[in-house]
Order: structure tokens, then C-alpha cells, then sequence
């Protein structure tokens, strides 16, 4: 199961790290297209948009797999590892919720918005707003995971990772 883990969050990634890449070229190819050539495609332009929106919502859950979100730890770290680990479980079941209401208004966001046409690619723009509840699914998963992987950690994964200010300084 762990192998199958694994080779899904390579993947994730990799996706993740090819549409970021994917928009870095087409902003360069844009920007060199419109100043040195004068030259500009609404299309491309409206896919650039996309493109960020969709890097955006992707990173939900790599941030949640791999621990990339915002954390002040000056008082979590006061905290034996045994209610440290359902702090943990608590903080990912108050992520689950604000993402299930990402997820809820994403969706009735794209039913409400999404029958109009774009005007660069000429798509339905439901195919556009539909990034959020998409991606919002996939972070849920994310959480889902996450809450798994600390009520199964051992006690010692729940040790203060950070340094103290006195250590730095030596």
C-alpha cells in the first residue's frame, strides 16, 4: 500500500510540477510575444489565467501531504507527543471542513457561472471554475490521508522538530 502511496504522490507532483512549468514558458512566450513583436493571443492568455488557478488549487493537498502549510509551533511544541498527535488529527478534521466548503460553494459556483462561453479559449467556463471543486476533492483525499497517517504514527514522529532559538546561535 505504501509503494501504491507513494507512485500517486509522484505522479500528483509531477503533474503539479509539469503545469508549473508549462505556465512559466507560456508567460515567457507571452511577455517576449507582446513587447518584442507586439503580438498577443486572448486564448493564450485566458489559458495562462487557467493555468494559475489551476497550479493554485493543485498545491491544496501537496501542501497538506507534505507538510508545506503555515505553522507557528511556539506553543504546539509545549505539548507531549501523545496530544501532540490529536492536535494534529484536530487541526486535519478543521482543514476537512473549510475544504468540504471549498469543495460545496466551488461546485455551485461552477453550476451557477459555468454555462458561459470564454472569450479567448471559447470553452465552457465551467471547465475553468470547475478546477476548484476538483482540486478541492483531491486535497480532501489529501487530508483524509494526512489524519490516517498520524492516528498510525508512532509517538516519536510527534517529537519538536524545530531547533531551539539558543541552539542557532552556536
Amino acid at each position: 500500500m505504501k509503494k501504491i502511496g507513494a507512485i500517486a504522490e509522484k505522479i500528483y507532483f509531477g503533474i503539479g510540477a509539469a503545469a508549473m512549468g508549462l505556465l512559466a514558458v507560456l508567460v515567457i512566450f507571452t511577455v517576449i510575444m507582446r513587447y518584442c513583436f507586439s503580438m498577443s493571443w486572448k486564448a493564450v492568455s485566458e489559458f495562462n489565467v487557467t493555468l494559475f488557478a489551476f497550479t493554485t488549487f493543485w498545491g491544496l493537498g501537496l501542501n497538506v501531504i507534505k507538510n508545506e502549510h503555515v505553522s507557528i509551533n511556539m506553543l504546539y511544541d509545549r505539548f507531549k507527543p501523545a496530544v501532540k498527535r490529536w492536535l494534529a488529527v484536530f487541526n486535519c478534521l478543521v482543514m476537512l471542513v473549510v475544504d468540504c466548503l471549498f469543495v460545496h460553494y466551488g461546485w455551485q459556483y461552477t453550476l451557477k457561472m459555468g454555462k458561459q462561453i470564454s472569450q479567448g479559449m471559447e470553452i465552457p467556463m465551467s471547465y475553468m471554475y470547475g478546477i476548484m471543486p476538483v482540486c478541492g476533492v483531491i486535497c480532501a483525499v489529501c487530508i483524509i490521508i494526512k489524519i490516517v497517517q498520524h492516528i498510525r504514527a508512532p509517538l516519536s514522529a510527534f517529537e519538536s522538530q524545530d531547533k531551539p532559538l539558543e541552539e542557532l546561535h552556536d
